[in-house]
């Protein structure tokens, strides 16, 4: 009877043990939901393809330049908005459990013929962690159709703060070196990809944080 209760009760707590481990598996979704517009005009855009990193579903802006992607994974998203003749353009979000996010998307006409240009893949990967003080950032490029060498002004901020700092400007290498940064600090880094000084393309908004100690 007693081996019989031991049974029981290591039964009940492995039980126990997995429900708790599903309650932490747990996903929360929320939605996006905004407006592409012209940069130059800021009149409404229809038909730009709008998609999201991490991926979720891809969806058209309407008649109003209006859309929404629903079921999105509670987190830091990167909105992409691409539409023929006009520059890519990325732009990231915070996404809530079981709320709408709300955001104004510009993007401008593609008056150099220079392609839609994607900025991705940063290194260090968005959201690392114990990054060294002294850092080298990288990134990709594609979608240049016409072959044009390209350059690129890189900025750096600390969370919640709202000053930039110019790390790079006008650099034809798809790399800077930072240092001096500070310990346990959450750093943003976006790019501005440039053809003969007009601004052609933007990366998402990256992230990492520095090392502890």
């Amino acid at each position: 009877m007693k081996r019989t209760i031991f049974f029981i009760s290591v039964l009940c707590l492995v039980l126990i043990v997995s429900c708790e481990s599903e309650k932490l598996e747990i996903v929360s979704y929320g939605s996006i939901t905004g407006v592409v517009m012209d940069g130059e005009t800021f009149l409404p855009i229809q038909g730009a393809l709008i998609t999201t990193t991490p991926a979720s579903v891809s969806v058209l802006s309407d008649i109003n330049g209006k859309f929404t992607i629903h079921k999105i994974k509670e987190g830091e998203v990167a909105v992409n908005i691409k539409k023929k003749d006009y520059l890519t353009n990325s732009l990231s979000v915070a996404v809530y459990e079981n709320d709408s996010t709300q955001m104004n998307c510009v993007i401008f006409k593609d008056d150099t013929n220079i392609g839609n240009v994607s900025i991705y893949d940063p290194v260090p990967g968005n959201g690392a962690v114990d990054q060294n003080l002294s850092i080298t950032l990288n990134w990709k490029v594609e979608g240049n159709k016409t072959g044009t060498k390209l350059t690129y002004n890189i900025y750096l901020f600390e969370s919640n703060s709202t000053v930039q700092q110019l790390l790079g400007e006008n650099i034809e290498v798809q790399e800077v070196t930072t240092s001096n940064l500070k310990l346990g600090t959450t750093y943003f880094w976006y790019v501005v990809a440039k053809y003969d000084g007009t601004k052609v393309a933007f990366s998402p908004t990256w992230s990492f944080r520095t090392r502890e100690k």
